[in-house]
C-alpha cells in the first residue's frame, strides 16, 4: 500500500560520491498509547503485502529483561491496533532477516556486537542521555548529594552495536534486543536504517556512506518494508506514548 501525496526530498549526504537515496518527509500515521497496550514496543515489522504492521509490546522486570509479550496487528495507513493471540508467521519471517547480524545476502556488511561493563546511574536506559552514559549530572555539590549520586551508581552490563565505526545501538543495564535500533533493507538494496547517536533516523550503505533524515528524533524500531519502498519507525512522544511514522524510499 503506497501512502499518497508524499513529496520526495533529498536528504543530507555526508560525501558527494555517496549513493543518492531519496527519502520523503516523515508522515505520522498514528499514535500508540503503550499504557493501553500493556508495555513498551519491542518489535515492529511489515506484512508481505505492506498493508499491515506487526507490533509486539513487552514489560521489563527489575533486571531490564523483557517479559509478558503481547501482540498486535496495525493498519499501515492509520496505525489502528488490534490485539491478537500470537505473532503471525509472516512477522517471524520478517524479523529473521530484518534484525540479524549481517545484511541479507552479505557476509561482510555486518554489525559488531561488543559487551562491556561500566558504572552508570541505576536509572540508565537503552540509547539514553547523560544518565545512561554514566553521567549523574552536575547539580549535586553537597556531601549528601554526592553521597546520593554514589549510592545510585552501579556496575552494569553494556552491549554496544557498531557498523563501519558508527554506533547503531547501545543497551545499558537492560536486555539487548536485536533489531530494536536498526533494520536491514531487503537484499536488493543492501542498506541499513538505524537510530544514530543523536536519536535520528539514518541510512548507511555498504561503503559506510551515511544519510540522516531530518525532523526525526528519539527513534526506535525502524522497520524496512519487504519491497524496500518504505521505512516505518516509532518516536517516543512522552511517557508510555509513541508516534508511528512512515517515510517513502526511492534509491
Amino acid at each position: 500500500m503506497i501512502i499518497p501525496s508524499l513529496a520526495l526530498a533529498l536528504v543530507f549526504t555526508q560525501a558527494p560520491s555517496a549513493k543518492t537515496t531519496l527519502i520523503s518527509a516523515p508522515v505520522q500515521v498514528g499514535t500508540l498509547d503503550a499504557g493501553k497496550l500493556k508495555g513498551e514496543p519491542t518489535q515492529l515489522g511489515w506484512s508481505p503485502d505492506g498493508t499491515k504492521l506487526f507490533l509486539q509490546t513487552s514489560e521489563r522486570d527489575a533486571k531490564g529483561m523483557v517479559r509478558n509479550p503481547r501482540f498486535f496487528v496495525m493498519s499501515a495507513s492509520d496505525g489502528r491496533a488490534d490485539a491478537i493471540d500470537a505473532a503471525p508467521a509472516w512477522a517471524a519471517e520478517y524479523w529473521a532477516w530484518k534484525s540479524k547480524q549481517f545484511a541479507p545476502g552479505s557476509t561482510t556488511f555486518g554489525i559488531e556486537v561488543k559487551e562491556d561493563q561500566k558504572s552508570v546511574s541505576a536509572t540508565a536506559a537503552p540509547m539514553g542521555g547523560a544518565l545512561a552514559k554514566g553521567d549523574p549530572g552536575s547539580g549535586g555539590t553537597t556531601t549528601e548529594e554526592v553521597s546520593g549520586h554514589a549510592a545510585q551508581t552501579q556496575l552494569v552490563r553494556v552491549v554496544s552495536l557498531k557498523l563501519k565505526g558508527e554506533n547503531v545501538g547501545e543497551f545499558v543495564g537492560v536486555q539487548f534486543l536485536a533489531g530494536y535500533t536498526f533494520s536491514w533493507s531487503p537484499a536488493s538494496m543492501g542498506m541499513v536504517a538505524y537510530a544514530n547517536p543523536s536519536g535520528r533516523l539514518a541510512l548507511m550503505d555498504p561503503q559506510g556512506q551515511k544519510q540522516e533524515i531530518g525532523a526525526t528524533k528519539s527513534v526506535i524500531l525502524p522497520a524496512w518494508s519487504n519491497d524496500g519502498e518504505r521505512i516505518a519507525f516509532l518516536q517516543k512522544a512522552g511517557k508510555n506514548k509513541y508516534d508511528l511514522f512512515v517515510v517513502a524510499v526511492k534509491p
